[in-house]
């Protein structure tokens, strides 16, 4: 019985056949790999945002009516421009039980596309000698908007605006634009804001 072997042809062919399940199959990898990567990476982006949003919704949740260190009135708990905002917050965690206050003058700042936060412990409520920290909470973002709200639903580009000796607003409107999340709007209720009898002030006007 003769024996025959494969042509020179037919091995072209199948290098050939092989070749083109090869790139395919690379290029199939290729896709899930870069959507893994954007996947990952939109969701590193959304944590960031998250952590940002979360910190300064607790700082105003935890504001305090005491006079910011920096406010030679002492008559300020907060300062607020449309860029950047002033506050002293309480309730600073201190699981090593260090000898200090549970006070923290607190921040916020919003410049060169990066959003910074900036805290200064106050011992014994005291301005002391300690150093501010400065952290960047997220990059690439674009402040569109910062209002505060007073108890009667009126919204103002700074604070503070109602006359009040250590008054706080109501709220705070925040609109930014951040890394794959344009027109993020969150409005934030601050504790102690809203005066008696005006539990239902209007929302903050256009």
């Amino acid at each position: 019985m003769t024996q025959r072997g494969f042509t020179l042809l037919e091995v072209l062919v199948a290098i050939a056949i092989f070749s083109l399940l090869g790139l395919a199959t690379w290029q199939l990898l290729d896709r899930v790999l870069h959507s893994d990567r954007r996947i990952a990476s939109h969701e590193q982006r959304l944590r960031h945002l998250q952590r940002a949003m979360g910190l300064l919704e607790r700082d105003l949740q935890l504001a305090s009516r005491r006079a910011l260190s920096d406010d030679a009135s002492a008559s300020q708990a907060m300062i607020g421009q449309p860029g950047e905002l002033r506050l002293v917050r309480g309730g600073w965690r201190n699981p090593l039980d260090q000898p200090r206050s549970e006070l923290l003058q607190v921040r916020h700042l919003w410049r060169d596309q990066q959003w910074l936060r900036e805290t200064l412990p106050l011992p014994g409520g005291e301005p002391g000698g300690a150093q501010p920290q400065l952290q960047v909470l997220l990059k690439g973002v674009r402040l569109k908007r910062l209002r505060y709200v007073d108890g009667h639903g009126q919204a103002h580009t700074g604070w503070p605006a109602d006359g009040q000796t250590l008054g706080l607003p109501g709220a705070l409107e925040i609109v930014i634009d951040a890394p794959g999340f344009p027109d993020i709007r969150r409005v934030i209720l601050m504790p102690g804001g809203v005066p008696a009898g005006d539990s239902h002030a209007a929302p903050p006007h256009a």
